[in-house]
Parts: structure tokens; sequence; C-alpha cells
């Protein structure tokens, strides 16, 4: 096997984007990948800035959109019987909207 790329996760590495290896001196794979820093590669982080700023954005967005979610029964009841939304939804409702992207 070659390896063009290690990742660092928790207790292992990703090599190649595709190969999980127990950080265990016993397995032949860790050897190797300890082989690979030695020559002097280094190992990237698991995810990158990016990528973290992207998962983080998306638990916005859906958090925001099950929250709407749950809360349109408050519009369709102001839209058939003229009772208001509650200031505090309503407030609610338009930070949620606008921490979707």
């Amino acid at each position: 096997m070659i390896i063009q790329t290690v990742k660092t996760q928790e207790d292992s590495y990703l090599i190649n984007g595709n190969m999980g290896v127990p950080n265990d001196p016993a397995n032949r794979h860790y050897v190797m990948v300890q082989e690979w820093i030695a020559k002097g590669n280094t190992p990237a982080p698991e995810f990158t800035d990016a990528e973290i700023a992207a998962n983080t954005q998306a638990e916005t967005n859906a958090t925001s959109q099950a929250y709407l979610a749950s809360t349109d029964w408050y519009i369709t009841r102001q839209a058939e019987t003229d009772v208001a939304v509650p200031a505090d939804v309503t407030s609610a409702r338009a930070a949620a909207r606008a921490a979707i992207i």
C-alpha cells in the first residue's frame, strides 16, 4: 500500500481517505503510518476549518428549520382564525430564518 494522505482522528488515522487505522503499534498499517511520518510527512487534521464551519452551519440550518416547522401551526392558526402569533414566537422565528444560510 502506498500512503498518499493521512488524517488524524480521535484515536486513529485515516489513510488515503478510506482506511481507518487504530492507534496500535501491533497494527502493520499503524507502523506504516509511523514510518511515513518519520520520513518528514505530517498528518492533516481530520477536518479543515472550512469543513468544521460548514458542518456547524448545517447543524444550525437543521435546528432552525426544525424550529420553524414546529411553529408553523401558529402561522396557520393566524391565517385561519386571526389569532395573533405570540411575540416571542415571532421573534424566535425571525432569528431562526436569519440563521439559515
